[in-house]
């Protein structure tokens, strides 16, 4: 019997192209090959057989990681930015403040409370330099 994968969501549809392939993948796997083989080949002449195959792999990963990586509906270029964004260049100093809710009622009572007793501090002052000067003249 025939089946028939259908994707619930209409934007996981993928036109395949080669080998089951989407066309993003297709290119990139060209581009892979085209870069890589010649180098293989080639490079054997001026490097050693196990230096230039690091080489390949070096070149080959970030391009198929181009076209194979997904992430969160983002491909890896635009995850590659994301990620450089918020790591290397964005900051990343968090403060944490614990503000109450009761925090205006308890700043209005206290600044009520604390001009009471400005008031009675200078009025306590003031009753002290008077009784300081009416000990002198005595």
């Amino acid at each position: 019997m025939i089946e028939i994968k259908i994707p619930k969501e209409i934007k996981e549809y993928k036109s395949k192209l080669f080998f089951n392939l989407t066309v993003r993948q297709c290119i990139c796997s060209g581009v892979a090959l085209a870069i890589c083989v010649p180098l293989y080949i080639f490079g054997k002449n001026f490097m050693s057989e196990d230096l230039v195959s690091w080489v390949v792999i070096l070149i080959a990963a970030p391009l198929f990681l181009m076209g194979f990586f997904k992430y969160n509906d983002m491909y890896f270029e635009q995850f590659a930015k994301e990620w450089i964004e918020f790591n290397l260049v964005g900051i990343q100093r968090r403060k944490y403040e614990d503000i109450p809710v009761t925090y205006d009622i308890r700043k209005a009572y206290l600044s009520e409370e604390l001009a009471e007793e400005t008031e009675k501090r200078n009025e306590v002052l003031k009753l002290r330099k008077r009784q300081k000067k009416s000990n002198k003249t005595k």
